[in-house]
């Protein structure tokens, strides 16, 4: 139950292969999901109350603007809008009111979850009024998510789900392999792209993480991996791009990694891919795959 007295409901998938997701109607927020071990692979809280203290979007749907939008404004059509700087001078994640923190309207379906949420034009900054379908589904050995979503005015939409992983017993991930199959990163303000290769953001192929900072947006992500002896997580998405944070400014620092497929970050200001018009549906996917090798 949140402070102001709304229940929150936590919803359980199952998979005949032995997964188990629970999922909150609060924020979309992946709570847990389990392995056929039963060993919880996602970080979360167990109560409601350390969720409300989170500031770390530790599990949540984030949107409408996933990552950063330089000096919190963008222009559309000669229209400037303007945002809450809650990142030094830039906008993280839509600011204090984004989807991660409203309630969603939830229905179970044959094999996992439906999440519906309206905003109002004008919300938290951002000029469209949307209409946002979630589907959530746990079938055999995959999570995936499918959005879906239509505005009244043109206005960003660039959401992400953020779960943080972590594979193992251990309380940090410096022991996993990272594999991010992409060439390139981005520079944030300007949006340009740099080579991985010989930098320390160069994960073509899977390599131990160890104490390596990353929160880095990689370019035309075909895939990632994340594994842990023989654990295996892969990522994969129709979104083009994927930010990877290692997590070093978790309460416990680097507890978990997250993988966030989305466009690129402050794209709003730059390329306008992320830009959803009327008349327009935006309808992309993420899939998380484990595999014992």
């Amino acid at each position: 139950m949140r402070s102001d007295g709304t229940p929150i409901s936590a919803f359980t998938l199952r998979s005949c292969a032995g997964f188990e997701a629970v999922v909150l109607d609060q924020g979309a927020i992946l709570q847990s999901l389990r392995l056929p071990s039963g060993r919880n692979v996602v970080l979360g809280f167990e109560d409601w109350a350390a969720y409300e203290n989170d500031t770390a979007y530790i599990g949540r749907f984030i949107g409408p603007n996933a990552n950063r939008i330089a000096e919190a404004r963008f222009r559309i059509d000669a229209h400037c809008y303007h945002l809450t700087a809650n990142d030094g001078a830039n906008n993280l994640h839509s600011g204090p009111d984004g989807f991660d923190s409203q309630l969603w309207s939830a229905a179970e379906t044959k094999n996992g979850l439906a999440l519906k949420l309206k905003t109002a034009a004008g919300h938290n900054g951002f000029p469209g009024a949307t209409h946002v379908s979630l589907n959530i589904s746990l079938v055999k050995n995959k999570l995936r998510l499918d959005v879906q979503a239509t505005s009244d005015r043109p206005t960003p939409f660039n959401p992400t789900w953020h779960p943080y992983w972590n594979l193992c017993d251990d309380t940090r991930v410096d022991g996993h392999d990272l594999h991010v199959d992409a060439q390139n990163h981005t520079h944030f303000d300007s949006g340009k792209s740099l080579a991985v290769e010989k930098t320390r953001h160069d994960f073509r192929r899977s390599t131990p993480l160890g104490s390596v900072r990353l929160d880095a947006n990689y370019k035309a992500v075909k895939s990632a991996h994340l594994q842990f002896r023989q654990t295996r997580l892969t990522v994969s998405s129709s979104l083009p791009d994927m930010q990877v944070y290692t997590g070093d400014s978790l309460p416990h620092p680097r507890s978990g990694i997250a993988l966030e497929p989305q466009f690129q970050p402050n794209d709003i200001n730059l390329g306008q891919k992320c830009l959803l018009r009327e008349g327009s549906t935006y309808h992309h996917w993420i899939e998380y795959r484990f595999d014992e090798i």
